[in-house]
């Protein structure tokens, strides 16, 4: 399983045309996991999910952005299962 990898962090904004997210991506986090970059085709691409942060943070950021790994949750705890499994040689 992979961790998570924070890339940043934005607000819920009720606009005109509906409920929107303004997001802020850190260039740095990405240069330093240079993992979630992705080519194909010749063009790069970075997947993303953005979902609700249980608390506002100190800044009002309401709004979360993590690398998406195109996993299933479910397939990545069966891996985590996997790999304990592994260490000890115990199913639990």
């Amino acid at each position: 399983m992979t961790d998570t990898i924070y890339l940043g962090t934005g607000k819920t904004v009720d606009g005109k045309f509906g409920t929107f997210y303004n997001v802020t991506i850190s260039l740095n986090k990405i240069k330093d996991n240079p993992q979630v970059v992705e080519e194909f085709k010749g063009n790069k691409y970075i997947r993303l999910r953005i979902s609700q942060k249980k608390e506002v943070d100190q800044f009002g950021k309401n709004v979360s952005v993590v690398w998406n790994d195109g996993k299933p949750k479910q397939e990545q705890q069966e891996e985590k299962r996997s790999a304990s499994e592994v260490e000890d040689g115990l199913p639990f």
